[in-house]
């Protein structure tokens, strides 16, 4: 394959901007150009693909930059990687002649230290299945692992990867809180939650939840339920995630007892 046919410009150097152009440079892909804020000037915008990794509520404006700086497009795949919106936010490189798709790293990029892409699934969402098959290739030669992603989906989808990541790390917040509330110190606390944490997650993803779960809401034991929202009445945020995840275990998971448990959460509080 030529060099033009896998030159990829890369716009945005960021926590995952950062991580993609070291992947690139691990699979021996050079990025033809790397595009900042303040390089727009000398862009040249001519590589075979053009990856946008900016924040999703600037990649609408970043497709009209491209449409407006490039002109024709033609011969051209443009890409983003946001979970939550489709490809159609790409449309104004689209009416310039683009082939547009998304792909989107199902890995967490907090910080600037880069993260390995070997083994990181790639949710790919592309209409044009002759640009699928160039984006799966490109993301098997950086080590990763695509799958299919659809439009009409990408917000539950993404909503998913939040429920995976961000917000489980605000569930092990709040654990770690209510172990301080508790007396706790807060190196014993973090220690604490974390042996159960890294216990209960090889346990699911060996055995599956349901052989996973257990506890009061498996056996089914309302009076410590009511126990625990007793103490935690004077921190409401706090009594409002013991709900809500235990509304969900109870919808989802393996419990006895039921109609006691739901008498002892509490009404869904309607505002």
């Amino acid at each position: 394959m030529r060099a033009r046919e896998t030159s990829v410009a890369v716009i945005g150097a960021g926590n995952w901007g950062g991580a993609l152009i070291a992947g690139l440079k691990r699979a021996g892909l050079v990025p033809h150009e790397v595009i900042g804020r303040s390089g727009w000037r000398r862009a040249k915008l001519d590589a075979r693909t053009i990856w946008i990794c900016v924040p999703d509520a600037a990649i609408a404006t970043v497709a009209e930059k491209i449409a407006e700086r490039r002109g024709s497009l033609r011969g051209q795949s443009v890409v983003h990687s946001s979970g939550a919106l489709g490809a159609d936010v790409l449309e104004p490189v689209r009416r310039a002649g683009a082939r547009i798709a998304a792909v989107h790293p199902v890995m967490s990029f907090p910080t600037r230290r880069v993260v390995p892409l070997e083994g990181v699934m790639f949710g790919v969402e592309a209409r044009d299945a002759a640009v699928r098959r160039e984006l799966n290739a490109l993301v098997r030669r950086m080590g990763g692992v695509p799958f299919a992603l659809r439009a009409e989906t990408k917000a539950l989808y993404h909503a998913a990867g939040i429920f995976a990541s961000p917000l489980l790390v605000a569930e092990l917040t709040a654990a770690m809180e209510t172990a301080e509330l508790a007396g706790l110190d807060a190196k014993t606390a973090q220690a604490w939650v974390r042996a159960l944490a890294e216990a209960t997650v090889r346990n699911v993803f060996a055995r599956g939840p349901e052989r996973s779960f257990s506890g009061p809401f498996a056996r089914g034991d309302a009076e410590t339920i009511r126990l625990h929202l007793e103490a935690l009445a004077e921190h409401p945020i706090l009594t409002e995630v013991y709900q809500g995840l235990a509304r969900q275990a109870l919808s989802a998971l393996p419990v006895k007892n039921r109609r006691e448990l739901e008498k002892a959460i509490g009404k869904r509080r309607v505002n």
